[in-house]
């Protein structure tokens, strides 16, 4: 073989193998098609962690239950005063939207709002008789964005919204 040709033409030779993370990246993402190794709970989604102050409320009570069997970790939970996180359990669009509307003034800066509503599918689908468009175009008009999305058991999902800079 000549001096500075590489033996890459051999049929039987196979090129090194990638690294795992080179494999899976996509310009520091993940491809499309393939999910991270370690998926974030339900809590790390929601952001909540020791200390943080949140609230609780709806009147979805088989969702308020699941959600409390969710967070096993000491949180405060203030009646008055600003909010880092507020999870809210309602059983229709009109429930969930007046409660956005009561917390935004309590909402941190950066601080959700997360929606806990049933799976399209489940039994418990009844439970909430909004429509989840309608829910987000109130939303919106109240001056939030939808931000985010986690599942919350085998039968809620919950997505979160956060105030919009724009139409503060």
């Amino acid at each position: 073989m000549p001096p500075g040709r590489v033996a890459s033409l051999d049929p039987y030779s196979r090129p090194p193998p990638l690294d795992p993370p080179a494999a899976r990246s996509y310009k520091g993402r993940t491809m499309p098609g393939q999910r991270d190794e370690i998926p974030i709970s339900t809590l790390e989604a929601w952001g909540l962690s020791p200390g943080k102050r949140i609230w609780i409320g709806g009147h979805n009570a088989n969702a308020h239950r699941q959600v409390e069997s969710l967070i096993a970790i000491e949180c405060e939970r203030p009646p008055t005063g600003p909010l880092d996180l507020a999870i809210v359990t309602p059983h229709s669009t009109d429930e969930a939207v007046y409660f956005a509307r009561k917390l935004r003034s309590r909402l941190d800066a950066g601080a959700a709002i997360w929606i806990v509503f049933p799976k399209f599918g489940t039994t418990q689908e009844r439970e909430f008789t909004g429509n989840f468009d309608e829910m987000a175009i109130a939303l919106y008009e109240l001056g939030f964005k939808e931000s985010a999305r986690a599942p919350v058991g085998e039968s809620y999902t919950s997505t979160g919204f956060t105030k919009s800079d724009a139409l503060i």
